[in-house]
């Protein structure tokens, strides 16, 4: 994997925004999503015009630019000067694989600026094929660690080959249940796979059948959080968005209320999201306007897709009532 090269903006974007510990042990706390996005706006509304342009500025000169007390001035300094830490991190990474971009980088996923807009994240690890991110995509989504069903496994295997056929990778968040099933399908029939981890991303590069399918060029990992970061709720929410915004349309198989789906639909992060009959959960999405699906087979995966790869139909929900 070549190093990736990073201009001042999306260096600087990294210094403000990444975490250098998977615990988030820092000295300073790394700036979140609507605090660098106030920050990006203030430097290039400054004399220096943009955000690169702060780097190597002190203390009293980011007070000026940016119009903040003191205490915010020293954080964004701070911040600014991990600039030896943050190229040892990043160079450590790349000798496993994993690397970084930011939403100044040409490889960025489109998707996520179209959709997430303003709360689409500055930064984020990658391993693997990134061409992946930016083509239409399925996401399947369930919650940890739930056994899944022989009806559910059939149904996520009509997924995955209707995808394949389709040429649509499949993105899934990597954790045991749905997700883990359709990992393995994926290395069994075919097909190309995005895991968008709430953590975890360098351990999980490392395990089968993923390893196998990133050598192979048919994967792409994702993550917000440091590579090697657990896995956390926060983390979670963070990255259901990812998914959502990845993908075309979205199959959720079983959820705790927690997944971001009624989020994804208020603010169409997704096209067209879809919730299993066989969830009880699932009904409170459905009733926002999620399409119901029970067992799916690959004739029934096909006549879905009709409605949406390509005829550029939205679906409606509750929220476009309000």
């Amino acid at each position: 994997m070549p190093a990736m090269y990073y201009g001042d903006d999306a260096f600087a974007t990294m210094l403000l925004t990444v975490s250098l510990s998977p615990n988030r042990a820092e000295y300073v706390r790394p700036l979140s999503t609507p605090e660098y996005r106030r920050i990006l706006q203030r430097a290039g509304a400054s004399s220096v015009g943009r955000l690169g342009g702060l780097l190597g500025v002190d203390i009293s000169g980011v007070m000026q630019l940016l119009a903040v007390p003191e205490e915010e001035a020293y954080r964004i300094f701070t911040l600014l000067n991990r600039g030896v830490q943050l190229s040892y991190a990043l160079e450590a990474f790349e000798q496993k694989g994993i690397q970084a971009f930011t939403c100044f980088d040409d490889g960025y996923p489109q998707k996520l600026k179209s959709r997430m807009e303003a709360g689409a994240p500055p930064s984020l690890f990658f391993a693997g094929n990134r061409a992946l991110f930016d083509q239409p995509a399925i996401a399947v989504i369930g919650v940890s660690g739930i056994k899944t069903t022989p009806e559910v496994r059939a149904s996520i295997e009509a997924i995955v080959l209707g995808a394949r056929e389709l040429g649509f990778p499949v993105v899934a968040g990597g954790e045991l249940g749905v997700s883990r099933v359709a990992e393995g399908l994926i290395a069994e029939l075919g097909g190309e796979l995005i895991v968008a981890v709430a953590g975890g991303l360098q351990e999980h590069a490392l395990e089968e059948p993923v390893a196998a399918l990133l050598a192979d060029g048919r994967a792409a990992l994702l993550s917000v959080e440091h590579p090697e970061s657990l896995f956390t709720i926060p983390h979670a929410i963070a990255r259901n968005k990812i998914i959502f915004a990845l993908s075309q349309a979205a199959f959720v198989f079983n959820t705790d209320g927690k997944r971001g789906e009624t989020d994804a639909l208020k603010n169409r992060l997704c096209n067209w999201i879809y919730a299993h009959t066989g969830c009880p959960a699932n009904r409170a999405l459905v009733s926002r306007g999620a399409v119901p699906f029970g067992a799916l087979d690959l004739e029934g995966f096909r006549a879905l897709s009709e409605h949406w790869k390509g005829t550029g139909a939205e679906q409606i929900n509750l929220f476009d009532l309000l």
